[in-house]
Order: C-alpha cells, then structure tokens, then sequence
C-alpha cells in the first residue's frame, strides 16, 4: 500500500483583484515537511506551486487516476476560494479570471468527479480557502446562511474532507483576512503542529486516525480565532482512515506492578524498563525509573486533559540516586510536553495561574463569614465569582488583601476598595518603599536589638489610590501582573 500525497498551494495571481497569498507558501514547505517525516507521515510528496488552472487540473488528475484501491491519499489545496452566482465553489489558479471563473478556475464539482473515479478507497481532502466548506458536489448556498452541512452525498468509499471554514468564512493567517502575510495559514498551522506534536492521537494508540485528527485541528483552530469554524465531511469510510503515526509512539499502559527482590539481592530493586518506553536509562542520574514507570500513565492523562485545574512542570518525578537506574530527564520532559495541552477556557488558565503563584484558590461555592464579606467587598456583579485570594496570615485580613475574580483584580485597604479589569492590568501602577527600623531593648541581665523590615506598597488604577502594608501583598501583586502579561500574550483574545 502505498501513501501518496499532493500538496497545492497558489500564492501569486495574474489577476489583481486576488491578492497575492505569501502565507501560502509557507504553507507548502511545512506541510510537506512533516507529511514525509517517516515517523509522522511517510507520505511520498509531490508539490505544485504557482501553477495554472491546467497544470493544477492535470496534475491532480493525474493524482486521483494513478492509484491503486489500497492507497491512501492526500489532497492539500491552499489557495482563494471563490463562489459563482449560483454558489459553487471554484479553487483559484495563477490564471484566474474573475471574470471568467468557472473556465480559468478548478472547479469543486471537478473534484469531486475525480475522487469519483479514482481507484482508492481511502482520501484525506485539505482544504484551506476562504468557504471552503462549500465543497459538497451539488451544493447550493444562499446569502445569509452562516452554517453549512458538509455530510452531503461525496459518491464512493472512504473520502475524509477537512475544511478551513464554512461555506460563508473566510480562512485566516494570522487574524487577518485574504490570508496575508508570509506565515502558514491557521488552519495549515494547526494541521502541521497536531501531526508533529502527535496530539491527534487522542486515544493514545500511537495512530492519528482521521477523526480524531479533525477534532484536534478544529479544537486548535477555535482557542485562536474562534470565528474560524473548521468543518469535516466523511462519506461511507471503512474504518477510520490512518492520517499519520504520533511520532512519541502509543501512549504508555498502566504497567504490571514489579516483583519485590529478595534481601539476600546485592543491589536495591531495579523496574526493568519497559521496551515501549523510548528513554535512555543512567546510572546514577535522570529520573528515578521506578517512579518513571508507576506515574507515567497517570501524569499523562493529567496534561492531556484541557479542563485540568492543577498546574504541571518539571521536574516530574524524583531524581535517581548514585546507585539507581534512571530515565534520561530530557528524553521523559519532551515526551510529556508532547501531550501538554493548553488550558481550554479563561478560567481554567487562571485558576491555574493562581495555583502557580501560590494563592489560596477557593472552592465553586466558598461558605464561611470571611468569604462572604471578602465577595462583599470585591462588589461583585452578575455572574462574576471569587476564585482566590494571598494569604497574609491564618485569616483573611480584609482592610489588607489581593483578591481574584473570573473578571477583576480586587486590591483592598483600609477604606478603600479597587477593581481592576483583566484586560486593563497593563494601566495599574504598583510601586513600593522598603525602610528599615533600627530598635533596642535590654532587661536585666543583657541588652540586645535590631532591624525591622517596613514595606510599603502604592497601588493606582485611574483615579482610585490604595496602600498595602508588607511584603507578601507587594511580591503577590508583582508576581501576578507579570504572569497574566505572559498569558495575554498567549491568548490575546481572552483579554479583548
């Protein structure tokens, strides 16, 4: 059986009313890079790029009619997308016309004709163009629909489609529209980085099936432009059709547990590496392996789910002794940042957030008088909750408190109370004063003294201006502000 597959990618056009694509080409080059990566994708890879409508017809032609039943292929278009005035869908070209679309384009219908007809029985179909979800043979769309049914009738066996957008998207590089600049598309960019993480492999066999492959494209697709809706149509597949191979291999089982060694054994007892394991075992350094091989599984399942609430970093597990065996500690820290998936929702991310500043996270529903009169005066509105606060001591001291809601930095002193947005933390001003008190004392027998440490913390946001008092608030509010500025970065549309 052979894997075969064709990426096409037009990144210049003759005509000038289609903006010139330099994202495509980029586009191109990843791409092919990971499909004939033999751990990833193994795929034999051919590439046109900047062709014209004949060359591309021909050439996917040519594709489709020289397979055999077995073969599995992949079809990859990055190019416009363009409707005619009775809503199919046509792939632009170099040559296309606006004017004369349906001859000097390659039409949706064209291709479905050739999948028709092709001897496979196993297509993966790619398609990264503005209404890309527009391709289903005989399908009609009429202004104002926003969504598109892509389970339409596709003819034969075993053809997979994974679309960009639906039928009225557009597809976007870099939240931009008509795909400018010269990056891999989001979608291409999500398709790349899910074969060569090997997150795709959802259920952990070390096969990225088509479906699950879909669902780790769109999920990818959607925490960064939510208004990208990637869509997949599947028409009588026999199974589910084997996209690539996850490069970390099959997700480790839980492992038998180890036969003690006897007291008479010369050396302490010793896991015997499992063979699925890919790391190299040290003598006397790296991660102690039987820790290695009773926590594996466990910590994995933990990263790989997006609504976990506790936050995970190296080092992972202890460290092995002189005279233990271990797993090398760069080897088994890649492999677990293979499935190391981002927090799915704000919140989540903040809750972990706070988990890592050391702040006291408090329950759904907190009870208690504290809690209560802390919600109180952090004034929240609607639907806004409290989801932690710094500890200054056994209690909460509420004329002295950092506070967290899934909306507000609440600051609170004596007699005054600040509610800061998260996405305006960049306009509050924190600045703080440490002066030292010099003291004596003496009793009877001896006299003594020494210094006391005074900090004094100024916070403004607008006009509001409140005064904190020691170092555990100040260090807190630093240490926050500096961690939600790395994650705006990551997720700026969280704080739009």
């Amino acid at each position: 059986m052979a894997r075969r597959a064709l990426v096409v990618t037009t990144s210049r056009y003759d005509d000038v009313r289609l903006a010139h694509l330099p994202g495509a080409d980029a586009d191109a080059v990843a791409l092919s890079e990971v499909l004939r990566d033999e751990t990833i994708g193994g795929f034999e890879v051919d590439v046109l790029r900047d062709r014209t409508r004949d060359e591309v017809a021909r050439g996917v032609q040519r594709f489709f009619t020289g397979a055999a039943p077995e073969d599995l292929l992949l079809l990859h278009l990055s190019c416009h997308g363009r409707k005619d005035s009775r809503g199919r869908l046509h792939f632009a070209t170099r040559d296309t016309e606006l004017d004369v679309l349906t001859a000097s384009s390659v039409g949706a219908d064209f291709l479905n004709d050739l999948m028709d007809e092709s001897q496979s029985q196993q297509i993966v179909l790619l398609l990264d163009c503005c209404y890309s979800g527009a391709f289903v043979r005989g399908m009609r769309t009429r202004a104002g629909e926003h969504t598109v049914d892509v389970a339409g009738n596709l003819g034969g066996r075993g053809r997979f489609i994974i679309t960009s957008s639906t039928s009225l998207q557009y597809s976007y590089e870099d939240g931009e529209r008509s795909r400018e600049g010269a990056k891999p598309s989001v979608f291409t960019s999500a398709v790349v980085q899910s074969l060569r993480d090997g997150t795709g492999d959802r259920d952990g066999d070390g096969r990225v099936g088509a479906e699950e492959f879909y669902r780790d494209v769109a999920d990818r697709v959607g925490r960064i432009l939510p208004a990208q809706t990637p869509t997949r149509s599947v028409n009588s597949a026999v199974g589910d059709l084997l996209v690539a191979f996850n490069p970390a291999g099959p997700r480790p089982s839980r492992p038998a547990p180890v036969a003690s060694v006897g007291a008479t054994a010369a050396a302490p007892a010793v896991a015997t590496p499992p063979p699925k394991y890919p790391f190299t075992p040290l003598k006397g350094s790296g991660y102690d392996i039987e820790h290695v091989v009773a926590g594996l599984d466990r910590l994995i399942e933990m990263v790989s789910d997006p609504g976990r609430t506790t936050p995970v970093r190296p080092p992972h597990f202890s460290m092995a002794s002189d005279k233990r065996m271990g797993y090398d500690k760069d080897q088994v820290d890649a492999h677990i940042e293979r499935h190391l998936v981002e927090p799915a929702h704000f919140e989540i991310a903040l809750t972990l957030l706070l988990r890592e500043q050391e702040a006291v996270v408090v329950p759904y529903s907190p009870t208690g008088r504290k809690m209560a009169q802390l919600r109180e005066r952090c004034q929240l509105v609607g639907w806004e909750r409290l989801l932690g606060h710094v500890r200054t001591g056994r209690s909460v001291d509420l004329n002295q408190a950092v506070a967290f809601t899934t909306t507000h930095l609440c600051v609170l002193a004596t007699g005054t109370s600040i509610r800061v947005p998260y996405r305006e933390l960049p306009e509050l001003e924190v600045s703080s004063k440490t002066e030292w008190e010099r003291w004596s004392d003496s009793n009877d027998q001896a006299g003594f003294g020494g210094e006391t440490q005074h900090v004094t913390t100024t916070v403004r946001f607008g006009h509001a201006t409140a005064v904190l008092f020691g170092s555990v608030l100040e260090t807190a509010l630093t240490s926050f502000v500096e961690a939600m500025t790395d994650l705006r970065k990551r997720h700026p549309d969280w704080f739009a």
